[in-house]
């Protein structure tokens, strides 16, 4: 019988966001007698999302110093780690290129093969550092021997360029997903929102995901129908502004910070609207989490077209300004079809993770003994 194949995963950050839910979609579903999966955290005292899990799921976590405050030896043991002769691949999820050495010291190391994954395809225009590594790094996933791989063609395209790359599309549990009224009734009872219009937003608090024209939107929402609330889920370095903001716009008593959360799945069920204005995204899972759950959606034009799969998906210009949104959200509430769920249709269109899994699985063991 052929020895198990090691995966060594890097990018996994604390925040549970789209990278985090990729590669644990994929963990969870993947044939773990054949595949298995250890991870890289370098966040200091922070542990990467689902650290409880990945352990009883048998993975390894690698400790290291964080690369911002000791580059050096985060560098070297990270080498030490790639260097064991466990790995046969190390998997590079990124957002941009702006810190490659998953990459550049795995290059180093004779016939370890190096995968990169862009799971975005901008980068937020404050990060001026970050922008340019991004730059200076492209002749790096140039060369010929990695496998790349992106969320979609848009995100392959910025990261790689005219090199070739395959789209991995990110993918969900349709069943975990799925409509459920009985979930709604006793999620909606539990957030004490029965009586209310629920919207909802499911994303990192980063500028990239557009929050103060969020809370702009949902501000007029909220002065059409006073019964209006707002979940957010989630978390990230903007939280503190977010705040400030909501309090700024007197919408502390209907604004509800849920924090990171297990039960994503449950909480879409309580919601009645998703909003996402994002300025850019590399896929947008949380749309497609929404749409399995048959939740009408708005969202901005950042959405590439592989994401927006079911009739409940407008696509709104952020141009066109914040009473614009509330106003073309407010019609479309008001009209709302008894809901239902999406799931065949996003698992029909190749979102659904064990399909994913099963294909990856061959990835991993077609190409264990390719010679590069």
């Amino acid at each position: 019988m052929e020895s198990k194949i090691y995966v060594l995963q890097i990018g996994m950050t604390p925040n549970a966001g789209g990278v985090e839910s990729y590669v644990m979609n994929l963990y969870r579903k993947i044939d773990r007698t054949k595949v298995q999966f250890d991870f890289i955290d370098w966040y200091g005292k922070d542990n990467i999302a689902y650290t409880n899990e990945i352990k009883k799921l048998g993975g390894k976590i690698y400790k290291i110093p964080a690369r911002r405050s000791n580059p050096i030896k985060n560098s070297k043991l990270l080498s030490t780690i790639m260097n064991s002769g466990k790995y046969d691949y190390i998997y590079n999820n990124l957002n941009s290129l702006s810190y490659i050495s998953g990459i550049r010291n795995g290059l180093k190391i004779h016939n370890l093969k190096i995968i990169v994954h862009s799971h975005n395809d901008n980068i937020e225009k404050s990060n001026k550092l970050s922008i340019f590594l991004n730059l200076i790094h492209k002749n790096v996933v140039k060369k010929n021997h990695l496998f790349r791989f992106a969320c979609s063609r848009e995100a392959g395209v910025w990261m790689f360029g005219q090199m070739p790359f395959k789209v991995i599309p990110d993918s969900i549990n349709t069943v975990e997903f799925d409509y459920h009224p009985n979930i709604r009734n006793e999620y909606r009872k539990n957030l004490n929102v029965e009586n209310k219009i629920v919207f909802g937003n499911v994303a990192r608090f980063s500028s990239q995901k557009n929050f103060g024209f969020l809370l702009e939107v949902f501000k007029n929402l909220h002065d059409i129908n006073k019964k209006s609330v707002l979940l957010l889920v989630g978390d990230g370095e903007e939280k503190s502004e977010i705040k400030h903001k909501v309090s700024k716009l007197g919408l502390t008593s209907c604004v509800f910070f849920l924090g990171m959360r297990s039960d994503v799945a449950n909480i879409l069920q309580a919601m009645d609207v998703m909003i996402s204005p994002s300025i850019f995204e590399g896929f947008g899972m949380s749309v497609l989490e929404a749409e399995c759950s048959g939740l009408p959606c708005f969202v901005s034009e950042a959405f590439h077209k592989e994401v927006l799969l079911t009739p409940n998906v407008t696509k709104l210009s952020i141009s066109r300004g914040s009473e614009y949104w509330a106003r073309t959200i407010f019609k479309t509430v008001n009209k709302l079809a008894e809901r239902k769920s999406f799931s065949s249709t996003i698992k029909d269109n190749g979102f659904d993770n064990f399909e994913n899994a099963r294909h990856m699985e061959k990835f991993f063991i077609n190409n264990r003994t390719m010679i590069l």
